[in-house]
């Protein structure tokens, strides 16, 4: 949104944002104007109120404005109240899967009118997820791009402390249980293996009892929750990123990790189609191997062209024109 307002400055950019942040408030951020609603992750039937508050403020901007299009992030509650505004107020609906949204645990899935909404997903994978969860194709497949001017120069190879970097909240679904695994087996032909693990959530004791146990101490480093800013500067001194996950929507830190100079092994997970550097995996064995023939490279990694956030708005605009 920020450079969709940044590219289109006589387009007025609107945001109403259901959840987040928990403080009330309208203002202006990035020549977007965001409404607040601060819901607060309340549960039924108080979140009642948080919709009929976003249906209120929607009206009162149609009012003062010729609204082009409503495009919901996540197929969830937004989506939801997005597809009664578009039937309601007759505009064209835009609705982009983000993350597991796609799965058929999404209870949303079977009470969206999907066929009266253009569908987006960040990659094929998603995609597929969606189509398989629920018998409709999405209609577009749209990468979210990065800002490339947020990303710090590549150290020195000489400099790089981290062999093998995890970024991701510590749950389930990434799987760093199967990280460490990894990097058990590694261990044997790499004692001198350096890693280290960015991210906290409920995982965090029973990962750190799998370290201690398997005396990983000097080996794996859990660095806990950071800031985006660590994460990008950690990763100019970082060799390949592991990502163990059991499901993306689309590995947005796949194309932080390309673009700063690393080699990426995945899971078989939404992934960037195209990009060098980009090692997807369908079995731990496969991980291991993979990862033993970059560690014992000579080569040294270089930055990834990837896909840049202006080519996502430029996909989008499209929509919104074609609407």
């Amino acid at each position: 949104m920020r450079t969709i307002a940044g590219r289109n400055p006589e387009i007025a950019v609107h945001v109403i944002s259901f959840q987040y942040p928990f403080t009330a408030g309208t203002y202006s951020w990035n020549r977007v104007t965001v409404h607040a609603l601060a819901g607060n992750n309340r549960r039924f039937p108080r979140r009642l109120w948080t919709w009929i508050r976003a249906v209120v403020r929607f009206f009162a901007l149609r009012r003062s404005h010729h609204v082009i299009a409503i495009h919901s992030m996540w197929l969830t509650e937004c989506a939801q109240v997005g597809a009664w505004l578009s039937r309601i107020g007759g505009v064209r609906h835009i609705a982009s899967i983000q993350g597991q949204d796609a799965l058929s645990q999404n209870r949303y899935l079977k009470t969206l009118p999907l066929q009266q909404m253009t569908i987006t997903a960040g990659s094929a994978k998603a995609a597929d997820a969606f189509g398989k969860n629920t018998g409709r194709k999405v209609d577009y497949v749209i990468p979210t791009g990065l800002d490339l001017d947020i990303i710090p120069p590549r150290a020195r190879a000489a400099e790089c402390s981290i062999d093998i970097l995890g970024v991701g909240s510590l749950t389930v679904v990434k799987d760093y249980a199967t990280f460490l695994q990894i990097v058990s087996i590694l261990r044997i032909d790499f004692p001198e293996i350096r890693c280290c693990i960015i991210g906290d959530g409920p995982l965090r004791p029973q990962l750190e009892r799998y370290i201690h146990e398997h005396h990983l101490e000097h080996t794996v480093r859990l660095a806990g929750r950071q800031s985006r800013e660590y994460v990008l500067d950690t990763m100019r001194h970082s060799r390949i990123l592991l990502h163990t996950a059991r499901y993306e929507g689309q590995g947005y830190v796949f194309l932080e990790a390309l673009a700063s100079g690393m080699e990426v092994v995945s899971s078989d997970v939404g992934y960037p189609e195209g990009c060098d550097g980009m090692y997807r995996c369908d079995s731990v064995e496969m991980m291991v191997q993979t990862l033993r023939k970059l560690l014992s490279s000579t080569v040294k990694p270089q930055r990834t062209d990837v896909l840049s956030i202006e080519e996502t708005a430029a996909s989008f605009e499209k929509l919104y024109r074609n609407v």
